[in-house]
């Protein structure tokens, strides 16, 4: 683990962050976020308040997950012992991705259908 996965990660965690409260400000009370990605489309929705809590929860939740492996699967005499320092920034871009598709979604699904 380097310090520029950590710095990185950090970042993403903030992005992740704000997304949410981007969230918080555009979404409608009532708005329904998408939480589980299943096959061909979202399929677990929660309330608003819940659904922007739970993104960067769980996105703190994989970088902890991540760094923690990376940190003590190193071992002094097997320097190559650990995952490489992208994963854990490159597993954050895909939940913030995924969480900014999600926000996205429950927009247009509060917005009504279009005709």
């Amino acid at each position: 683990m380097t310090i520029a996965s950590l710095v990185i990660g950090g970042l993403l965690l903030s992005v992740m962050i704000g997304i949410s409260c981007y969230g918080a400000v555009t979404l409608p009370a009532d708005a329904r976020i998408p939480l589980h990605f299943g096959i061909g489309s979202y399929n677990n929705f929660a309330s608003k308040s819940v659904g922007l809590i739970i993104w960067p929860a769980g996105g703190a939740a994989l970088f902890g997950l991540l760094t923690s492996i990376s940190v003590h699967a190193i071992k002094p005499n097997h320097p190559g012992g650990g995952a490489p320092a992208i994963i854990t920034p490159i597993a954050l871009a895909v939940v913030a991705a995924t969480q900014w598709g999600a926000i996205s979604l429950a927009k247009k699904n509060a917005a009504g259908p279009q005709e």
